[in-house]
């Protein structure tokens, strides 16, 4: 009687250890194919990079170039377009919102979380309710104003409203301020530290 009940519990051992292998294999090559589907746009694009001009559109389609021309790339950043006044006008303008936005959203979001001012909540509700109007609406005279300003074909509306704030990254902040104790607080305060 003992020996039918080891000789049922090896087989449903190995059952089961058959089918976990079985799950297994079947999960990694799901995996495997898709990985295999999502890197081919990526190596397209590289054997397209590669290329010669008379080869990019032959049908069927050619995935090794022959032969690799990696001038390409030099004459792709220089001959066609400025590429370097590109990057730098994308340094300038990203760098300044990034430096903007840390600024001044952090700024009045530690504000709305950690000191007490009468009316706070009205004044937070009052920033999230712009959040609620369209950009579409305020499209025109927002035009209309950095016209008048003289801003128009300048970097000065892309970098300058970044100082004032933006309601959805106030209210980010706000709520991580939130989560941090006010011992926190306290402590830096017997430490001789002030709000800034």
């Amino acid at each position: 009687m003992s020996q039918t009940t080891a000789a049922v519990a090896a087989r449903i051992t190995v059952r089961r250890r058959g089918r976990r292998v079985a799950y297994y294999l079947s999960v990694y090559a799901l995996l495997l194919l898709g990985a295999v589907v999502f890197s081919l746009p990526f190596f397209w694009m590289v054997s397209m990079a590669l290329k010669p001009s008379d080869q990019i559109f032959v049908f069927p389609p050619v995935w090794l170039p022959d032969p690799i021309r990696w001038e390409n790339f030099t004459e792709g950043w220089s001959l066609y377009f400025p590429f370097w006044l590109f990057l730098r006008n994308t340094l300038i303008i990203t760098g300044n919102n990034v430096i903007g936005n840390l600024v001044s959203c952090t700024l009045v979001a530690y504000g709305f979380a950690r000191l007490r001012a009468p009316e706070s909540g009205f004044l937070f509700m009052l920033v999230l309710a712009t959040m609620m109007v369209p950009e579409q609406v305020t499209m025109i005279p927002v035009y209309y104003l950095f016209t008048k300003l003289g801003w128009v074909n300048t970097f000065l509306p892309l970098t300058v409203p970044a100082w004032f704030g933006y309601p959805f990254f106030i209210f980010l902040l706000r709520q991580f301020f939130l989560t941090l104790p006010r011992e926190l607080d306290d402590a830096a305060r017997i430490d001789g530290c002030s709000s800034w």
